[in-house]
C-alpha cells in the first residue's frame, strides 16, 4: 500500500512541476547572443514558423527568422520574435506584434 501511495505522490509531483507557465520570453535569456550562427539558433529554438531572405547590393544575405511564443502575464499574450541575420550570423532580435489572446476573440495590444 505504501508503494502505491508513494508512486501516486511522485506522479502528482512530477506532473505539477512540469506544468510551469512561461512568464518571460525565452528569447531574452542569456542563451542567445549577437554573433551566433543561424544553425546554432535553430538548434536551440527549433525551426521558425516563417523565414524571409534578401540579398543587398553588397551581396550581403539578410535573413529573418520568425518565432511565436505564448507568455502569461495576468493574461495570455502571443509574441512574435524576429531574429535578424546577415550572412547567417545573428545581428539583432526584435519583438514584433504582441496580441492579447482571449478564448472568445483576439485583441491587438499596442
Amino acid at each position: 500500500m505504501n508503494k502505491i501511495l508513494f508512486s501516486l505522490l511522485l506522479a502528482v509531483t512530477v506532473f505539477t512541476c512540469s506544468c510551469t507557465v512561461q512568464k518571460q520570453s525565452k528569447f531574452t535569456t542569456d542563451r542567445i547572443k549577437p554573433g551566433m550562427s543561424k544553425e546554432a539558433v535553430i538548434a536551440l529554438y527549433g525551426k521558425p514558423y516563417k523565414e524571409s531572405t534578401f540579398t543587398d547590393s553588397n551581396q550581403v544575405v539578410h535573413e529573418n527568422l520568425y518565432y511565436k511564443e505564448h507568455i502569461w502575464s495576468r493574461n495570455w499574450y502571443e509574441i512574435n520574435n524576429i531574429l535578424h541575420f546577415e550572412n547567417s550570423v545573428l545581428k539583432s532580435l526584435e519583438q514584433g506584434d504582441e496580441r492579447l489572446v482571449d478564448k472568445e476573440r483576439e485583441v491587438v495590444v499596442k
